[in-house]
């Protein structure tokens, strides 16, 4: 009785039996439409679309990236197809842009247009710096913008004040893979005499962004690689940073490979540089830079903060020193299980550079041991008394030199360091 007193109840609110049988039918009908078209939205949205640039394959085509990149609805992929595409890029919402391979077809190359521009202002540590940038990765704090198989050619860039980059993330999220940047090499300096081109830029903050960057290369840049830090003025971590399986290839004056400036957390693994100042700078309080090989850089690995371990790295051919220390004490940092090979000026037969310079700081040989030091004048240059260590030394005739007597030598590589952090983007050391 009490199923029988339900159902009719249930039927009765139902059917509404006042009503005309036709508007109970349309009713339902209408009902049942919106439903699957609710349906059909949601599963449309799930997959995501895939758009093309380039008639290479067949899909919803468009001429160019930025037309696909901003079209309604917006696409979860782009593809683009071989060929050279003359753009300034900005993404603002998350995507994959990733270049396809056609036929015999090369990488997807991304140039300058005739009319390029400042297009950003890239804020470093509290300070805006305008910037041309080829793609740029505008606080996209909603997902996440993946880039893939793409070459980015600065050739064209002339004189200009601003900061050239070849590919900026500012407060946003992604991988960045199989990229190739080449020409960011302005061959001329800005009215502030600062070198200004660099392979990528990533920018951190309040977002906390994560950012990896892997098997890439990066090529001619005269301002650095890869360049990492936060917009805001604060040292606290504001970005996480991947960096492994790249390599790096400096112009003649190029300032730095990769530089972790305060604020990022970065893990910097098996990457290859070569030439330029410096290898790698590190002036963050964490992350850890291990099992990179640094060729014919005047300077291997700049440690400039407490914090990072430098571990497992392969440093060859550099022409002044193999590791710089200039941190007054290490409480967290473990340089360790290094290998340095043949520090020497430029045009000298022997060797005359320093394997790790201490710049007479208060450096523990707990912090820093068991390293490699083969063919190079000073294992330990600058070194607090006492300084020990575990170590293995090959043609190395001075294995120690100590800071009884602060030598002109380590004042003269401490004003160099200093010219060198200065041309930092928005930084006075």
């Amino acid at each position: 009785m009490k199923t029988e007193n339900i159902s009719k109840a249930t039927n009765e609110e139902t059917e509404a039996p006042d009503a005309p049988e036709t508007e109970i039918k349309a009713f339902r009908i209408i009902t049942a439409v919106s439903i699957l078209l609710a349906f059909g939205a949601q599963a449309a949205s799930a997959s995501g679309l895939t758009y093309i640039v380039g008639t290479c394959t067949s899909g919803t085509q468009f001429k160019t990236i930025h037309s696909a990149l901003n079209a309604s609805p917006a696409p979860s992929t782009v593809e683009v197809c071989p060929g050279q595409y003359a753009e300034q890029i900005t993404i603002t919402r998350p995507v994959t842009l990733e270049g396809i391979t056609a036929g015999n077809g090369a990488m997807a190359q991304i140039i300058l247009p005739d009319n390029y521009g400042v297009n950003a202002s890239l804020n470093v540590q509290g300070s805006p710096v305008p910037a041309v940038v080829q793609i740029y990765v505008n606080n996209v704090t909603d997902g996440a913008v993946n880039l893939s198989n793409l070459d980015v050619n600065g050739m064209g860039f002339g004189f200009n004040d601003a900061t050239f980059v070849a590919v900026a993330y500012q407060q946003s999220s992604g991988t960045v893979d199989h990229l190739v940047t080449s020409s960011q090499d302005t061959n001329s300096l800005g009215s502030n005499g600062i070198v200004n081109g660099w392979g990528m830029w990533i920018l951190g903050g309040s977002s906390k962004p994560s950012v990896t960057v892997e098997n890439s290369s990066f090529n001619s840049f005269n301002g650095g690689g890869i360049y990492t830090s936060i917009d805001t003025d604060t040292t606290a971590p504001e970005l996480t940073v991947t960096i492994k399986n790249n390599s790096f290839n400096a112009v003649y004056e190029g300032l730095f490979s990769i530089s972790v400036d305060e604020g990022a957390d970065a893990t910097v693994s098996g990457n290859f540089t070569s030439g330029g100042r410096i290898g790698i700078l590190d002036e963050s309080s964490k992350g850890s830079i291990t099992g990179n090989t640094i060729l014919g850089s005047q300077l291997g690995i700049l440690l400039a903060s407490d914090g990072p371990s430098v571990t497992s790295n392969n440093i060859l051919g550099t022409t002044q020193e193999g590791i710089d220390v200039s941190v007054s004490t290490l409480n967290v940092s473990k340089i360790e299980s290094n290998t340095i090979k043949t520090v020497k000026s430029p045009g000298e037969i022997d060797s005359t550079g320093t394997g790790i310079g201490l710049n007479c700081n208060d450096i523990s040989s707990s912090h820093v041991n068991s390293n490699v030091l083969m063919d190079l004048y000073y294992g330990y240059g600058d070194a607090p008394a006492g300084f020990a260590g575990s170590n293995t030394y090959l043609s190395v005739p001075s294995k120690v030199s100590t800071c009884t007597n602060p030598s002109v030598r380590s004042q003269g590589r401490a004003a160099d360091r200093l010219k060198l952090l200065q041309q930092l983007p928005g930084h006075q050391h």
